[in-house]
């Protein structure tokens, strides 16, 4: 199977960093949520909130030791 399409097996570790980070992005939505009311630039927002963790969490797992 071609590497970037395998499933990653992640440390435990790496496993607590991400789960880290959905915490912080969690917040961010809530915050967004709670204070900003519904747009298209709102609408917009998560989309590159979204976006950037999905980027965040993969980077997280595609790691390579040094």
């Amino acid at each position: 199977m071609n590497s970037r399409a395998e499933f990653l097996e992640v440390s435990e570790e790496q496993k607590d960093r991400i789960e880290k980070a959905r915490k912080i992005f969690s917040d961010i939505y809530d915050f967004a949520e709670k204070y900003c009311k519904k747009s298209r630039e709102t609408s917009l927002a998560f989309t590159k909130l979204e976006e950037a963790q999905f980027w965040l969490i993969k980077g997280i797992t595609r790691e390579v030791e040094e």
